[in-house]
């Protein structure tokens, strides 16, 4: 049951939100405190190697420097300030964001919370679009952006200081197109004053990770490719807004049809509003009639967009705002925000803990068999020892010393692997080589910088699109090469590992799976779009060429770098976990020999040797025994933790 807030506001969607991002922020400090336990106990018993610990301690730091962002989208007048103001601030009794008649959001505008900054917005003026840096390395600094106080102690007086973010300025047609704002026509042009905004905040949301982002219209995603790029696909939601009057209209198809379409997984992470359904009552109408209405408007949606019925939600932003400022629940009821607020605290914060655990679970999965592989080993041998010696208590010294030179000729057969070994790692290290030749990104970045030059130097379009294929099939080429070395590597693998388990007697190493088509699928996406972006719109044709190419480099050549990035990340793990798996083993087997000869020297002279020699492996037996366990209630406590399911529906 929902409850007023100290302002009077109904805080569904705070308190909606709250519950779930806390117990969000709970779990990922149990699976990083579980994670870190594990590392802990596998680097003191000699379970973990360093490159194992040290990617077990990065996913312990992803989990805990996490970030949720909620991107809108939608065109202007759709009411995207009021249904962030709704959602998220109404406890406050007033507006976060301006909203109304001649108050239109006209930049990108981040709101969040870091503490390290005093309360404000940061302003970016438009006019460094003309300058070759991106986006992310504007935000890094500071003599670039004109900063505005906020006073969160005065709620009233936030939306008129964030009204800056709704400032224009005039400028001539040839500095519009220069800006990204072509086909302005002749004469005096209006283009937004800011080309990026960060409103700094302290809320609880914001507070506990929460970013919101807010993204006005096809224009400014059109002219700003690194918000296609790199920030709607790692949103943990999306949130599309129509109007329910008008349905989706052609400027609408055209935004979701050119930035948001293209998105994998859209249809996990996505949300469609059909705001404003107040507009469809006008005190004649039955509610019966509203809600066929609305149920029509829905489907007609959902057939237009491609998109399930139950990932749209219609709703009045501004009436539920009203509704809670006044702590009006059946109004609040009317406005049916309640659906969207459920879906995204439920189904986003459920998703993004779903993709936590997969990743953990990838990455733990050969750790824990490799630690299994090596506690069964030990745990063999000490019951080898312990059953051997017990056999020689009371027996002479001819057999003592029959199984001495049996214990000597393992050793040789082992020392035999190990030099196959060296082989081995011969053949493993000119693949690894040859792989980081393939996948180095900053190969990949010097042919990005190499055609972000060429951009720049060309006299016509056709030389820009030969420059932008050529870093593409380039790339290709690359990625190519770089999947046959593992397709031979994986061959190796599979033939070396039976070797050593049919001549040497050391277990079979699993050869992990690695799906390599992933890349080339990724760099195909990122070419598609470049060719919608960069070759065949006249908004960004028409842009001068030096900030032609650095968009280009900004956006879609960082993604392919990135792409490189987790490419040779990802196989230098996969490549690693086979060998040292193998080295292990090898090692292990050298020790156990080693120990047996050392055991048998021991116990050749005395009987009370042989006796003490015994209980010593004993007491190795159950520390070992003992680490069995231990290794399993780690793996259990992991389990549990990342068992998580999918979201089954959002109906």
């Amino acid at each position: 049951m929902s409850t007023l807030s100290a302002t009077g506001a109904w805080a569904i969607s705070s308190r909606a939100f709250e519950a779930s991002l806390a117990e969000l922020k709970r779990w990922r400090e149990e699976t990083a405190a579980a994670l870190a336990a594990f590392r802990r106990w596998g680097v003191v018993n000699r379970m973990l190697d360093e490159h194992a610990a040290a990617r077990l301690a990065y996913l312990e730091r992803r989990l805990s420097a996490e970030r949720l962002t909620i991107a809108f989208v939608a065109e202007y007048a759709r009411g995207k300030s009021e249904l962030i103001n709704a959602l998220f601030f109404a406890e406050l009794g007033a507006r976060l964001l301006p909203s109304g008649v001649g108050r239109t959001t006209l930049c990108p505008t981040e709101i969040l919370w870091d503490p390290a900054r005093a309360p404000s917005i940061r302003l970016l003026p438009i006019e460094t679009r003309e300058g070759p840096k991106a986006l992310r390395e504007h935000i890094a600094e500071i003599d670039t952006w004109t900063e505005v106080a906020l006073d969160p102690s005065q709620p009233q007086t936030l939306a008129a200081a964030c009204e800056v973010i709704t400032e224009s300025m005039e400028v001539d047609a040839a500095q519009a197109a220069n800006l990204g704002y072509p086909d302005v026509g002749e004469g005096p042009v209006q283009v937004p004053r800011w080309r990026y905004a960060i409103v700094n905040f302290p809320h609880p949301l914001l507070e506990s990770g929460l970013v919101i982002l807010d993204t006005p219209g096809h224009n400014t995603l059109g002219s700003e490719p690194e918000l296609t790029v790199h920030r709607l696909p790692d949103a943990a939601a999306i949130v599309f807004i129509l109007a329910a009057d008008t349905g989706v209209t052609r400027s609408d198809r055209s935004l979701w049809d050119e930035h948001l379409a293209p998105i994998d997984g859209l249809g996990r992470t996505c949300f469609v509003v059909l705001n404003k359904i107040d507009g469809l009552r006008d005190g004649i109408k039955a509610e019966s009639q509203v809600l066929a209405e609305i149920d029509r408007q829905v489907k007609s949606t959902s057939e237009a967009l491609g998109i399930a019925p139950t990932r749209i939600f219609a709703l009045s932003a501004l009436q539920a705002l009203v509704a809670k400022v006044q702590g009006d629940r059946d109004a609040l009821l009317r406005s049916r925000l309640y659906r969207l607020e459920q879906a995204l605290s439920r189904g986003m914060i459920h998703e993004r803990r779903l993709d936590h655990a997969t990743a953990v679970r990838a990455e733990t999965r050969s750790v824990f068999v490799e630690a299994r592989t090596l506690v069964s080993s030990r745990l063999a041998f000490a019951g080898e020892q312990l059953e051997e010696m017990q056999a020689l208590q009371g027996k002479n010294q001819k057999l003592v010393e029959s199984l001495a030179r049996k214990a000597a000729l393992e050793r040789g057969r082992l020392e035999q692997a190990r030099a196959m070994m060296m082989g081995l790692r011969t053949v493993h290290n000119r693949h690894a080589d040859e792989l980081a030749r393939l996948l180095d990104p900053n190969s990949v970045r010097a042919a990005g910088i190499e055609a972000r030059v060429a951009v720049l130097g060309s006299s016509f379009s056709s030389g820009i699109g030969e420059s932008i294929d050529g870093f593409f099939r380039q790339a290709r080429e690359r990625m190519r090469g770089a999947i046959a070395v593992i397709d031979e590597a994986r061959s190796l693998m599979g033939n070396v590992s039976r070797k050593f388990t049919q001549d040497y007697q050391i277990p079979t190493v699993e050869t992990p799976d690695f799906a390599t088509e992933r890349f080339l699928v990724e760099l195909d996406r990122l070419e598609e779009r470049c060719e919608r972006d960069f070759k065949g719109t006249s908004s960004l044709l028409l842009r001068r060429r030096k900030t032609l190419g650095a968009l280009f480099f900004d956006t879609v050549a960082l993604k392919v770098i990135h792409v490189f990035e987790i490419a040779d990340r990802e196989v230098r793990t996969w490549m690693n976990g086979f060998i040292r798996p193998l080295d292990a083993q090898i090692n292990a087997y050298q020790e156990q020999a080693n120990t047996r000869i050392e055991g048998m020297g021991r116990i050749q002279n005395a009987d009370t040797d042989l006796i003490g020699r015994v209980e010593e492996v004993r007491t190795i037996g159950a520390d070992v025994a003992a680490q069995r366990e231990q290794l399993e209630a780690h793996r259990q406590r992991l389990q549990r933790l990342l068992d998580v399911e999918p979201e089954p529906s959002l109906a």
